[in-house]
């Protein structure tokens, strides 16, 4: 996929009524495509909120980036324009979506089918990418601490204040902002959330060495070729060979 001029590029999203399609494209600041044939590595797909089977479709054809559903305000305008500008793929998510979805696998079987990730790279490509992801949803946009599974006794209750706090709308419809790219012999995926951040150097291994959960940037960086967390703890960026 090569980048080119922001007006080479359109909106397209079949399943949202004409006026939200309209209202999404102004806010991204692209023209709604017409009736007419279009090359898929021009669209800029919409789908409607919550839509995991049309995601996991747009993640399977050739589109240029993928934009879930969002309030006025929240679409990732500036990181949309960049995307399209440098030639990277974007898929920019909900919370809730990115969350209630199997988000790495299917991202990474789109990466797969779009010639952007080798087969033999993907187990690393989507654990990593996993690890990742659980950080940026429950410590980045939700803001919970604790963990899922290293106390038992605390599990119902850390569930239902999970579901709790995905119920409210601002911090639900919070991006995840994933980015796929290969250059210099790798394949570079960025994940971005819009929480309070952290200071990755404070992080440390588990004391414990049979616990289950605190070893996430610990995963990310056996796994990968790289990784590189920025924007105050907001966005990691993972490398693997390819």
């Amino acid at each position: 996929m090569k980048g080119g001029g922001k007006m080479d590029f359109q909106v397209a999203g079949e399943t949202l009524d004409k006026a939200e399609r309209t209202r999404i494209a102004a806010e991204l600041g692209l023209p709604v495509a017409d009736a007419g044939p279009h090359g898929e590595g021009t669209i800029v797909r919409v789908i409607a909120e919550g839509a995991a089977p049309d995601l996991i479709a747009a993640l399977r054809s050739g589109c240029a980036a993928i934009v879930e559903q969002g309030p006025p305000g929240t679409l990732p305008v500036a990181k949309l324009s960049a995307a399209l500008a440098d030639g990277h793929l974007l898929v920019s998510l909900t919370t809730r979506l990115a969350w209630t979805l199997d988000t790495a696998a299917q991202f990474c079987e789109g990466l797969l089918v779009r010639g952007l990730l080798p087969a033999a790279v993907r187990h690393d490509a989507e654990l990593s990418l996993h690890e990742a992801i659980i950080n940026a949803v429950l410590h980045g946009n939700l803001a919970m601490g604790g963990s899922l599974v290293d106390d038992p006794s605390q599990f119902d209750a850390f569930c239902q204040r999970l579901t709790s706090t995905l119920a409210d709308p601002d911090k639900a419809t919070r991006r995840i902002d994933l980015s796929a790219w290969v250059a210099d012999g790798k394949l570079h995926i960025r994940i971005a959330d819009q929480g309070g951040g952290y200071d990755p150097d404070s992080i440390r291994p588990p004391v414990n060495v049979e616990a289950k959960s605190g070893r996430g940037l610990e995963i990310m960086r056996v796994m990968s070729a790289g990784l590189t967390v920025t924007d105050g703890g907001r966005t990691a960026t993972l490398a693997f060979m390819v």
